[in-house]
């Protein structure tokens, strides 16, 4: 079997150098595509310099022979086949808080190949086919039903399959499926988990290619015995085009979440588009309108509850200065905010319009003053108010100097504010703050050197409603960067903060943050990595008493050795990730969020490769959706083919 690439590539050379001939002549003469005449043989011999050289110019008698030759328009026959498998067997043992031990045996045979139709810019096609046969014993029959065993087999069909016509064309398709088995693709789940995905996407780029316009459909649906079926359709669309200054852009998109065990279920349609505007460098004009609804019936400590919501905004921001470098900045814009909030207590609804307008001056490199005047119309179930502030402030930033090797930074600023269209009737504030800080950098040795940096404010304000407050807040980080070659850098910084308001909103709040990020090559067969972020935040204030550190963790580390224990070929991963926040659901309509959350997992895998023959051997302790879960993983593969 000749190089896929090549073949490809000498595809395309042969189309486009013969697109002069006649179809029948180019079918005969391209050597990719396979025509088969009345009596000639098929053959799927590709030259092996196929990529490098151009095909002979054929003479017109002979360009009319192989037409004559070649049956109707054009023959058919078998494009090269780019084909490949696996056969594995697989044991895992897996402990879960609350539930038996499960050992299961996983047999499983996968094969799979990719080719083309006709011709390769035509389309490009893949697919594969497995089965899996499956063995399971648990420890002893707790969580099972009547009519179940602790011994239980199962069998499972999996495949999937990918079309793309004219994948380089303006208006390239693509469409696949997939049918995945938790058990089968080697994902380390609590549950057996059984997953089918569909998805299409059209796409199409005008001859003048200043737009792109593209729309898709995906549909995922996941199914096991703990929690049923779950199923998310996401459909979407969007565009871009540029004309002169303009540029447009419009997205719209509709997900829905079904859960038949629990009968959840979530709607959410979206529809955003922007204009920008830019006639000359110094006038830009921005405009976004977007509308969005949310329909959720899910269950609150078993209770079934309801509630929709639509959100609609329409907005427009300008930005101008008379002349570039010209110490005068002028900004300004609009705003339209609709909302209605409905649940099992009520329905609410809003609607807000907004103008403003700002100008800021440059006194000089280190002085400016500016001023801001808004107008908002509020009104809703409860109040129909007109609203209007007005804020002026001055602001100056000192040039840095050096001081006993550190550099020493300060600013000042003081602001006056007014407030008209209150509950409370005309309301006015004073301010005025300070702030100042230090920086000192050090080299470590090559490549590596450290920061250091503290800093203080503090602030006063008075207001005529609420009298006056008092903020005091202080600052302080170190960083260490290392940067030796393209293999080894890394990063790490420690920052605290801590802010102190006393008078008026009397509340206490103090920040600290790690971060951890790089790569490091300790020898010839061993690395590690890490992108790490913890965070812990505490605030207080009178009504609600300090309560300790809130900590929120996210990121990973790794090690790797190529040649552990000193055996060629037997690699060594540890895996260590932590992610406290999940920030898409399937709840939202995310097609390829998992069904269970793991916020933290360590993994150690030993793989060694005999030829073809692959073998893993892992152990994981990991915590899914607030359960401790162990499993100890072994697996056997071996590879045939050449995909």
């Amino acid at each position: 079997m000749h190089d896929w690439r090549a073949a490809i590539f000498a595809a395309s050379c042969a189309g486009l150098i013969m697109h002069a001939g006649s179809v029948g002549a180019q079918l005969a003469a391209t050597p990719i595509l396979l025509a088969q005449g009345a009596g000639g043989e098929t053959t799927t011999d590709v030259p092996a310099d196929a990529a490098t050289r151009l095909p002979p110019v054929v003479p017109d008698a002979a360009n009319e022979a192989a037409a004559a030759a070649t049956p109707g328009w054009f023959g058919w026959g078998l494009a090269p086949l780019r084909w490949g498998g696996s056969i594995i067997s697989e044991v895992r043992v897996d402990k879960s808080a609350d539930q038996p031990r499960r050992l299961q045996q996983n047999e499983i045979a996968n094969i799979k190949g990719s080719s083309y139709i006709w011709q390769p810019w035509f389309g490009l096609v893949s697919g594969g086919l497995g089965f899996l046969s499956s063995k399971e014993r648990r420890s002893d029959g707790a969580g099972l039903a009547d009519n179940q065993t602790p011994e239980a087999s199962s069998n499972a069909v999996t495949g999937n399959g990918e079309v793309t016509l004219f994948p380089v064309s303006r208006f390239p398709f693509n469409a696949y499926f997939d049918v995945s088995d938790s058990r089968a693709n080697g994902e380390l789940s609590t549950s057996d988990i059984s997953s089918t995905r569909f998805g299409v996407r059209q796409t199409y780029q005008p001859p003048e290619g200043n737009a792109n316009y593209g729309a898709s459909f995906n549909r995922s649906t996941l199914e096991s015995a703990a929690f049923g079926r779950d199923t998310v359709n996401a459909l979407a669309a969007s565009m871009n085009r540029n004309v002169g200054p303009h540029a447009f852009d419009a997205s719209g998109s509709h997900t829905r979440n079904t859960r038949s065990k629990t009968r959840e279920s979530t709607a959410l349609s979206q529809l955003t588009a922007r204009h920008s505007y830019r006639p000359e460098p110094e006038l830009s004009v921005e405009s976004l309108a977007s509308a969005s609804s949310s329909d959720f019936h899910l269950l609150s400590a078993g209770v079934p509850t309801a509630n929709r919501s639509q959100f609609a905004q329409a907005s427009t921001f300008a930005n101008w200065r008379p002349e570039e470098g010209s110490p005068l900045f002028v900004t300004g814009g609009g705003r339209m905010f609709r909302s209605m909030i409905a649940s099992n207590a009520g329905e609410t609804e809003a609607l807000t319009l907004s103008g403003n307008g700002a100008a800021t001056y440059a006194l000089s490199r280190q002085t400016s003053v500016s001023g801001s005047a808004t107008i908002t119309q509020l009104m809703s179930d409860t109040i129909n108010a007109l609203l209007t502030a007005q804020n002026a402030n001055v602001t100056h930033i000192g040039d840095p100097v050096g001081v006993l090797g550190v550099t020493y930074t300060w600013t000042a600023g003081a602001n006056v504010a007014n407030q008209t269209g209150l509950p409370e009737g005309n309301r006015q504030n004073l301010g005025g703050q300070f702030g100042h800080g230090v920086t000192r950098s050090l080299m470590l040795g090559e490549g590596s050197h450290v920061n250091f940096s503290l800093g203080q404010s503090l602030g006063t304000n008075f207001d005529t409603v609420t009298a006056r407050s008092q903020t005091l807040s202080h600052n302080g980080s170190a960083s260490w960067r290392l940067t030796r070659d393209a293999a080894t850098s890394a990063f790490v910084s420690v920052l605290g903060a801590d802010s102190r308001t006393s008078g008026t909103n009397e509340n206490q709040f103090q920040l600290v943050n790690f971060q951890a990020s790089g790569q490091v090559q300790f020898s010839r067969n061993s690395s590690a990595a890490a992108n790490l972020t913890v965070q812990g935040v505490r605030q207080s204030t009178p009504s609600t008493p300090k309560a300790g550190f809130n900590f929120n963790s996210s990121g990973n580390l790794s090690y790797f050795h190529l040649r552990a224990f000193d055996v060629p070929r037997l690699r060594y991963t540890a895996l260590y990730s932590i992610n406290d926040t999940q920030f898409t659901t399937r709840l939202q309509g995310d097609v390829n969020a998992p069904r269970e959350r793991v916020t933290q997992s360590f993994e150690q895998r030993l793989d060694y490769n005999l030829g073809r023959v692959a073998f893993r051997l892992s152990m994981r302790i990991a915590e899914i959706e607030g359960r401790r879960d162990a499993l100890v993983f072994f697996r056997m593969a071996r590879d045939f083919g050449g995909f």
